[in-house]
């Protein structure tokens, strides 16, 4: 029997209506964003899983970083190295000649300690047996340096990408789900909105009776 207190009818169909708005705009944003976690409402603990993975892989990214600026810092210093070791041999060829009191003798020395120096190894040899033995000791330094740093930079590289993949598995938008969402909660809006009208509608047959 029609009722003049409470129409019902119509409060339940807007009720229904305001959760479908809800579940719309979140479908919505989740499409737009590519995250299914975008507030803690969405998945509070979902959230502070992804948030943590994704500070993670980027802690990893810095690293990876650091290793890579470490490996190039040891391969500049070995190119003067480099450097150093052809001067050496030319030591060699002036000692072998019978030169080693030359000018030129002196000067090649002098080229042979600077560019040590610049790859961080002695700069204080005094013919090309302590020259190369001074240089090899650094360049094996060196070597040991980029393995490492490279090596690191590798496990960081792949600690990073685990944390991504991680973060991307909890805090992403499954993009076909809410495609399939999006078409549901626009259907229920028209349908809802249609079904409130009908529920208003009610109270004209109320009317109807005084007439």
């Amino acid at each position: 029997m029609p009722s003049i207190l409470n129409n019902v009818t119509a409060i339940a169909a807007s009720r229904q209506l305001g959760v479908t708005q809800m579940g719309l705009k979140q479908a919505i944003e989740r499409l737009t964003t590519g995250k299914r976690v975008n507030r803690a409402s969405d998945d509070a603990a979902g959230m502070v899983a992804g948030t943590g993975f994704t500070a993670q892989a980027k802690t990893a990214s810095a690293q990876v970083q650091a290793y890579q600026n470490q490996y190039f810092a040891a391969q500049a210093s070995d190119g003067y190295l480099e450097e150093a070791t052809n001067q050496a041999y030319r030591l060699a060829e002036l000692e072998g000649s019978g030169n080693s009191t030359s000018a030129e003798y002196t000067a090649v020395l002098a080229l042979a300690n600077s560019a040590a120096a610049l790859g961080g190894a002695s700069s204080s040899a005094t013919n090309s047996s302590t020259a190369l033995s001074a240089i090899n000791s650094q360049r094996s330094t060196l070597a040991a340096t980029m393995a490492t740093a490279q090596s690191n930079a590798n496990i960081k590289g792949i600690e990073g990408e685990n944390a991504t993949s991680q973060a991307d598995t909890i805090m992403g938008a499954d993009i076909g789900r809410e495609m399939v969402n999006l078409t549901k909660y626009q259907i229920l809006m028209q349908a809802g909105t249609s079904a409130l009208t009908n529920a208003n509608s009610s109270s004209q047959t109320v009317l109807g009776l005084f007439r």
